[in-house]
C-alpha cells in the first residue's frame, strides 16, 4: 500500500484552486473566456508560476478548463465534471476532494466482518462495527462519482451520529472528535467488477468493471475508518508524481 503523509496546513495550491473554482461557478470566468494569463495570477496571489501551474492542473482535470493554443487556458464547464482523476500527494488533497464534492448517507448497519473482509479493514474476523454506505457526486444532484462502504470500529459508534452532518471527510471528524491522531493512512487500488449493489448506485450493470480505491486510517488504538470507494473503471485516472531524491 502507498503511504500517505499526515495532513498539516492546506498547500497553497489547493487554496489557490479553491478560489479559482470558486470564480468559474459564480461566472466571475464566464463560459468560454479564457483564464488570466499566469503572470496576473502569480502577482495577484503572491505565489510562484510552479503553485499557479498546480492550481490550473487541477481544474483542467476537473474536466472545468481547457487549455488551447493561442487562447490560454479557457473555461469549458461552469461545474467539476463526473470524469474523477485521481492525483494524490497527502491526506491534504483527500481533505479538499472531502470539501469540493457532495456526500450523501445513503444506508447505516452494524456487521460482522468477514475473515476478507477482517483482513481489508484492520479488524477481527468475526467482530461488530459500523457500516456506512454512500455516495459522492461532484455536487448535490449531480452525477455520481463513486459509491462509498465507510467502516468504523464499534469503539467509535458514539461518533456515527455526527457524520450526516460532517463538513470534509470522514476521517477528520473522527479523529478530531476521539482525539485519535493518525500516524498512518494507506491506500490499495484494484479492479473489481461490480455487484448488483454497486452497479445500481453507479447507473451500471452488475459485472461492468469498476476501480476500488481502498483507504485505511490508522491511529495508536487500531483502525479509525476504512473506506472502499467504487468508481467507473472509465471514468477513473490514477496519477502518480515521483521525485528523484538529490
Amino acid at each position: 500500500m502507498n503511504k500517505v503523509e499526515p495532513i498539516g496546513h492546506m498547500p497553497r495550491y489547493l487554496q489557490i484552486l479553491a478560489t479559482l473554482r470558486a470564480r468559474v461557478e459564480d461566472g466571475v470566468y464566464p463560459l468560454e473566456t479564457s483564464l488570466p494569463p499566469e503572470s496576473e495570477l502569480c502577482e495577484e496571489f503572491g505565489a510562484s508560476r510552479y503553485t499557479i501551474r498546480e492550481a490550473m492542473r487541477r481544474l483542467v482535470e476537473q474536466g472545468m478548463v481547457h487549455r488551447r493554443q493561442g487562447s490560454g487556458s479557457v473555461v469549458v464547464a461552469a461545474q467539476p465534471q463526473a470524469r474523477y482523476v485521481h492525483s494524490l500527494s497527502s491526506l491534504a488533497d483527500l481533505f479538499q476532494f472531502a470539501l469540493s464534492t457532495h456526500y450523501e448517507i445513503v444506508g447505516v448497519e452494524s456487521v460482522a466482518l468477514s475473515e476478507d473482509r477482517a483482513a481489508l479493514v484492520g479488524g477481527e474476523a468475526g467482530s461488530t462495527w459500523n457500516l456506512i454506505k454512500g455516495v459522492r457526486r461532484m455536487h448535490a444532484g449531480g452525477e455520481v462519482v463513486c459509491y462509498i462502504h465507510s467502516y468504523i470500529p464499534k469503539r467509535l459508534s458514539r461518533l456515527v451520529g455526527e457524520l450526516p452532518g460532517c463538513v470534509g471527510p470522514f476521517y477528520a471528524l473522527l479523529s478530531k472528535r476521539a482525539r485519535e491522531d493518525i500516524i498512518e493512512a494507506d491506500q490499495e487500488i484494484r479492479g473489481e467488477p461490480m455487484t448488483r449493489e454497486m452497479a445500481r448506485a453507479l447507473g451500471r450493470k452488475p459485472g461492468d468493471p469498476s476501480i476500488c480505491a481502498l483507504r485505511r486510517y490508522t491511529s495508536a488504538k487500531g483502525t479509525l475508518i476504512t473506506s472502499f470507494n467504487w468508481h467507473i473503471a472509465e471514468n477513473f485516472l490514477f496519477q502518480m508524481k515521483l521525485q528523484k531524491n538529490l
